[in-house]
């Protein structure tokens, strides 16, 4: 019988509130992979969930308790392993294609990191609810086979996660080993002759039920859309559950990477990419970097433990923790196409080449970073009542310790090359590597919360209060200190009304820590964001969900020119966003699934001492987003089903422009379709994916300072998997 599912008695808060020293994490046991169709539900804090199917209707990354989605007074998205494996999702970008409030592909087809935007911001990401990243091109990009769901917590999330975007968070949830024995074999083949196999298993390893195992891996031999450019991987995660009674689960997870590729961002110039060039369009597959010298590498390790005990009916103590060491191989030449003048349009069509429009200057940079994290996130989850009121009282601590040593190649000039007609020298040697700094955060954060329930009411309360530091020391031995304090707030109510419909209104908070100081030496504070949000939840059947929200949110302290001295700074700047967000996820006639959204986000600069910069709009956020998936299923007479779908993605017009407004780039909107189908009989499944159906030859985002990110062509993957 799962503890959390019992109606607990109010004399057990006395003792609850003596236990209230612990601290915090997500769920140790995470539902089983929908991908393999386990229905294994019961472990501690599962609340006896089954997922079988697309979608799940419960969430652990808004409140780090399992919640119902529909009355979490918040907007959260989330795409489950089977949504990935249907719309054939390669990376995380395509994971967040078709989710209301994401920007993703922000910056276009990168290889070295997925990126995505999310209410105008760029939001931390989390791995079962711990930080995976702090700096940029210093890890690996997560694999979408390693996980099982993924869910985007929009807007501040720093009352349960800490320092933060006010955007929010991106939660990945690992799969887990299953006491129900399950396993595929998955063999796939696509364009850039992709070649790909993967494996997952699960399942009991003794008689008395007590451990379980699970092993996935990967492994992939692929080029790009870009020539010379390989994107190779492979990685393999064995784990282990210890069940030995119904109230104790322990689990260990070990995870090994590393991928082989390059850098598939070429920084092309405005002129002959989004404006027309007297030499035609440049090819979306050409190289300008020098294969011999060129390669991004990673190895990424992770060691995690994920501990959960039930105390006494009612209270549950869940202890999650993860080491975690990466080494990235970061050489790169790229086109110089940073130097524009003041009016491009005045330019004679010149900016960012030194020839007729052919040919670019280069810069060449290196980056070798190793990086060690370690994590903590521990949990005290009380369940009980007080007369009429339900409680789940959540009361945690955790910490972040992150180190970052760093060899470099200094960025410098080197030769130019002709856009249309590279030529590439043999054997290019790499300059000699120099030390760079050595940085360090750590950040220790104690939150409570309580989800207070009454009738059809909802009320969620968060308190959090933490400590970060951070510490650079350069090659020269000098070392500068900074030590920031924060305290966070969070609160929400929601109505559960007839017919599944549940009106909310929230209020959250984010900090950020900001590096450097003014001319007085005084450190700058953090940024502290806040948002507003407004919505409706209808949920008239269990697989219906649609979600309405109005948002208004600020990230007020940033720092901007003294309106006293022009060579001094000051934190009276800030950025607001407001918008529209509409998100439905639907079975209708238990033959089709409809993920549907529209995105309306107005981000800009409110405060500036720079009156030019009053108005300016973030950097790729459009205005207007919208996005539609559908699967028709086909049941056939021999028990096997052929499925059919396809999905609309809409990305609205954007601008970019530098904070004097005399460059402004507008990059243009874009509409693309992806196709899929499958047909699955007994243990077989045969399935094509086409993510960009027409092939459209798209820019992602135009910057002011003079380059262009270009968009994912046409890719078609087949896959052929047999489970077991």
């Amino acid at each position: 019988m799962n503890i959390l599912s019992r109606q607990r008695p109010a004399a057990r808060l006395a003792l609850l509130s003596l236990l209230l020293g612990g601290s915090s994490l997500p769920a140790l046991g995470a539902e089983p992979d929908a991908g393999l169709q386990v229905a294994d539900a019961d472990g501690i804090g599962r609340d006896q969930i089954v997922v079988i199917g697309e979608r799940a209707r419960r969430s652990s990354g808004g409140t780090k308790t399992d919640t119902p989605v529909a009355v979490t007074p918040q907007s959260i998205a989330i795409v489950t392993a089977e949504q990935m494996m249907e719309r054939g999702a390669l990376s995380l970008q395509d994971v967040l294609l078709y989710s209301s409030g994401v920007r993703s592909d922000a910056y276009g087809q990168d290889s070295r990191v997925d990126s995505y935007q999310v209410r105008g911001t760029r939001p931390l990401q989390y791995l079962d609810g711990m930080r995976t990243a702090y700096d940029s091109y210093n890890n690996a990009r997560a694999d979408t086979y390693m996980l099982e769901r993924v869910e985007v917590v929009k807007g501040p999330a720093s009352v349960l996660y800490g320092q933060g975007s006010v955007g929010g968070v991106i939660n990945l949830t690992s799969k887990r080993p299953a006491f129900t024995a399950a396993g595929e074999v998955l063999l796939s083949y696509g364009s850039h002759d992709r070649k790909q196999v993967q494996v997952d298993m699960t399942g009991p390893l003794d008689e008395a039920g007590t451990l379980a195992f699970r092993i996935t891996g990967l492994l992939r031999d692929a080029d790009t859309q870009v020539d010379h450019v390989d994107d190779d991987r492979w990685f393999i995660a064995p784990q282990l559950t210890w069940r030995p009674t119904d109230r104790t689960e322990a689990t260990i997870q070990l995870y090994h990477q590393r991928d082989d590729t390059g850098l598939t961002t070429q920084f092309f110039p405005w002129w002959g990419t989004l404006y027309d060039n007297a030499n035609g369009k440049i090819d979306f597959s050409t190289f300008i970097g020098e294969p011999d010298f060129d390669e991004y590498k990673t190895k990424q390790t992770n060691l995690s433990a994920f501990l959960a005990q039930e105390v006494m009916d009612g209270l549950v103590f869940r202890q999650n923790f993860r080491a975690a060491w990466s080494e990235v191989t970061y050489q790169t030449i790229y086109s110089n196409s940073f130097s524009n003048p003041l009016n491009p349009f005045l330019s004679a069509g010149q900016a960012g080449y030194t020839g007729p429009q052919r040919t670019v200057g280069r810069y060449l940079s290196g980056s070798y970073p190793e990086v060690r994290t370690l994590s903590s996130d521990s949990q005290l989850q009380g369940d009980f009542t007080t007369g009429a009121l339900s409680h789940v009282l959540l009361a945690g601590v955790d910490w972040q310790d992150y180190r970052q040593e760093l060899q470099q190649i200094t960025s410098r000039l080197t030769t130019p090359i002709d856009l249309y007609d590279p030529v590439y020298t043999p054997g290019f040697a790499a300059p000699a590597r120099t030390k760079g700094n050595r940085t360090e955060q750590k950040q220790l954060g104690f939150y409570l919360q309580d989800q207070i329930k009454w009738q059809g009411w909802n009320l969620l309360l968060g308190l959090r209060r933490d400590n970060a530091r951070s510490s650079t020391l350069t090659p020269a031995g000098v070392k500068t200190k900074k030590k920031d304090t924060a305290t966070s707030y969070r609160a929400g109510l929601l109505y559960e009304a007839p017919g599944g419909i549940a009106p909310y209104v929230s209020y959250s908070e984010s900090f950020l820590p900001v590096a450097g100081t003014n001319l007085a030496g005084e450190a700058f504070d953090p940024q502290i964001g806040k948002q507003w949000e407004a919505g409706v939840k209808w949920q008239p059947t269990p697989e219906t969900l649609v979600t309405t929200a109005l948002f208004d949110l600020r990230d007020t302290n940033r720092v901007t020119t003294s309106p006293t001295n022009p060579l001094d700074r000051v934190q009276t700047g800030e950025i607001k966003a407001q918008g529209f967000e509409l998100e439905a996820q639907a079975t209708l006639l238990a033959l089709y699934t409809v993920s549907a959204s529209y995105t309306y986000t107005d981000a800009k600069t409110s405060r500036s001492n720079v009156a030019t910069e009053i108005g300016k709009p973030a950097s790729s956020s459009p205005r207007h987003m919208a996005s539609a998936f559908v699967t028709r299923a086909f049941p056939l007479a021999n028990g096997a089903e052929f499925k059919l779908g396809g999905g609309l993605r809409y990305v609205g017009s954007q601008t970019d422009q530098n904070s004097a407004r005399t460059i402004i780039i507008n990059t243009p909107a874009n509409m693309l379709a992806d196709l899929m189908a499958s047909y699955q009989q007994d243990a077989w499944r045969l399935s094509l994916n086409i993510n960009n159906l027409t092939d459209e030859k798209y820019i992602s985002t135009c910057l002011a300072r003079g380059d262009c990110f270009l968009g994912a062509r046409r890719s078609v993957v087949g896959t052929l998997g047999y489970r077991f």
